[in-house]
């Protein structure tokens, strides 16, 4: 009995000494990382924003916008942008930038073109391309001219101005460019160069 209650005695002071050390440690440790914490200055983050989100409300864009369709005459039309950004006053209206353009036919023919920016004008059904911009056409046109605008529900591009580059037969320029269905019925599409076409033939070696 005696050597039990020694034991217990023992158990006590440890139980004490523990009620004190324990939270005193715990104390101990939260001023450790109160005093190692860095301050955190919130203003530092607004210079290394990528975005300025004053800016962003002011003018909302859709980022990576696509826009996907079969014309009437079968033509799969795909048009993807960069941005995309809505006109207040035409709700159907879209201001976008990186703008490419793939028209793919039904016989297998493909229209492809990248601008630097354009319009999507939905109301009326009608695109516009416009800055730097480059036209690449089977079989084997690779062009460029300064504006391009077509239908969104119809096969229907045209370069209203100038228009030069490499054609199958050698290099060509023109005043215009049009890219329509063929009048004969299973023709497909055409390309028709206007405007004073000269081509500079250059035969395979």
């Amino acid at each position: 009995m005696v050597g039990l209650s020694s034991q217990q005695a023992g158990y006590s002071r440890l139980v004490g000494v523990l009620k004190i050390a324990l939270p005193l440690t715990a104390l101990i440790l939260l001023s450790l990382v109160f005093l190692l914490a860095r301050t955190i200055d919130p203003t530092q983050a607004i210079p290394m924003a990528d975005i300025d989100v004053q800016e962003r409300a002011r003018d909302p864009r859709l980022s990576g916008a696509r826009f996907a369709g079969v014309t009437d005459d079968g033509a799969a039309l795909t048009i993807i942008t960069e941005t995309a950004r809505s006109d207040p006053n035409a709700t159907l209206l879209l201001e976008v930038t990186g703008l490419r353009l793939r028209i793919e036919g039904r016989e297998g023919e493909v229209l492809s073109a990248r601008a630097e920016g354009g319009i999507l004008d939905r109301g009326t059904g009608r695109f516009e391309m416009s800055g730097g911009l480059e036209v690449q056409a089977s079989p084997g046109y690779v062009l460029t001219t300064d504006a391009l605008s077509g239908l969104l529900d119809s096969t229907l591009v045209q370069a209203p101005g100038a228009i030069s580059g490499r054609a199958p037969a050698g290099e060509i320029n023109a005043g215009n460019l049009v890219m329509r269905t063929d009048s004969a019925p299973g023709s497909g599409y055409v390309l028709v160069f206007g405007g004073g076409v000269r081509l500079l033939y250059q035969p395979e070696n």
